[in-house]
């Protein structure tokens, strides 16, 4: 058989089609597997514990915008989870839409394709409904800082906490550099230590 153009057009004609039909009802089922035992390129389902989350938070310390997440599972492979534009803007309500929100120690679920990036494992998110929460493990409460001045302040460049309007360390403090905090607790969890000359003022 001669193959003449309209021959040859007809018959790519033909094999798109067919490729359109077979992606139409063909629906690509991801492997459930182990991070220890995936390779690049594959189609998977991996459920791990989050290790941590890289996090961009604003002056108040509301999250704006997660960097990646990195999950582990048992058999001792861990594996970096990214998302770009509108699935980032949909990832990050996703993590704050529980209460607590979503952190290290929760259990998730994640679908993609894997890839290696300098050396280490991680899947692009394409659709948040490729991410998950199977289970809340992790339940010590958000923290934020307080919007309007309280009592309880301190330098954003230090981590001492004051609770004297008086203390002449605390009064150093220049307004622009300062942070307030809602109680003394949460400066304590957030890592800060009372000023020696406020404690003794308050024991007084």
């Amino acid at each position: 058989m001669k193959l003449t153009e309209k021959r040859i057009m007809a018959i790519c004609f033909g094999a798109v089609l067919m490729g359109v039909v077979f992606l139409h009802f063909y629906e690509l089922t991801p492997r459930t597997i182990k991070i220890a035992d995936i390779n690049e390129g594959d189609y998977v389902k991996i459920t791990g514990v989050i290790q941590g989350i890289k996090l961009v938070r604003d002056k108040y310390r509301h999250i704006k915008k997660i960097k990646y997440i990195k999950i582990r599972d048992d058999s001792g492979g861990d594996l970096r989870i990214y998302a770009f534009k509108n699935v980032n803007k949909d990832l990050t309500n996703y993590i704050k839409s529980t209460n607590p929100t979503i952190k290290e120690g929760d259990i998730v679920e994640v679908i993609g394709t894997v890839k290696v990036y300098n050396g280490l494992y991680e899947i692009v998110l394409d659709n948040i409904s490729n991410f998950k929460l199977i289970e809340k493990k992790n339940f010590k409460r958000d923290i934020y800082l307080s919007p309007t001045p309280t009592n309880i302040y301190a330098s954003k460049n230090g981590k001492t906490y004051h609770t004297s309007k008086n203390c002449p360390y605390g009064k150093k403090i220049k307004e622009d550099n300062r942070i307030y905090f809602y109680s003394e607790e949460d400066a304590k969890e957030l890592g800060y230590k009372k000023c020696k000359w406020c404690e003794d003022e308050s024991g007084n």
